[in-house]
């Protein structure tokens, strides 16, 4: 891969960036189109759910739930009074720390995720699990956690 800046992708670097952000693209179109067919909620509600739902019987910290799932602290609060307001999620303070407070599903909350859940591992499944031969899965595997681990690395000042 080339490692030095230039302006523009070129050839098989801008072949496979558009093919990575397509496929992404429809992929995660299909699978929002899903779990809104299937629970009536978006994508990115379902990935909180799915999170929460990891947790253990006190929930997750806010901030730990904004972390896992790559979101501002802002976002992930307003997320959560949207979904604590169709009662799907509950809110709750943190007893060691005034500022900080927990997140949990409801019983609703778990419902919703269980109408949701096959659709979802249905369409991971066919849309691109099985797409993949067992080497190439391991391969794409490996190159997201390479990804991930760039990511987790850059400086999040602004860029100048």
């Amino acid at each position: 891969m080339t490692t030095a800046a230039s302006e523009t992708l070129a050839g098989q670097e801008q072949t496979t960036w558009q093919a990575y952000f397509e496929a992404t693209r429809l992929l995660f179109e299909e699978l929002d189109r899903r779990v809104n067919q299937d629970a009536g909620i978006s994508l990115a509600d379902f990935g909180l759910l799915a999170r929460l739902a990891e947790a253990d019987e006190f929930g997750m910290r806010m901030s730990d739930l904004a972390d896992s799932t790559v979101s501002s602290r802002s976002r992930i609060s307003h997320a959560v009074d949207r979904l604590e307001t169709l009662g799907l999620v509950e809110r709750r303070a943190c007893p060691t720390d005034r500022r900080g407070s927990y997140a949990s599903l409801t019983e609703s909350g778990r419902e919703k995720l269980a109408q949701a859940l096959p659709g979802h591992v249905d369409t991971v499944r066919r849309h691109l699990l099985d797409q993949l031969s067992e080497e190439e899965a391991a391969g794409f595997r490996a190159s997201m956690a390479a990804v991930k681990k760039s990511l987790q690395e850059v400086d999040p000042a602004p860029v100048a």
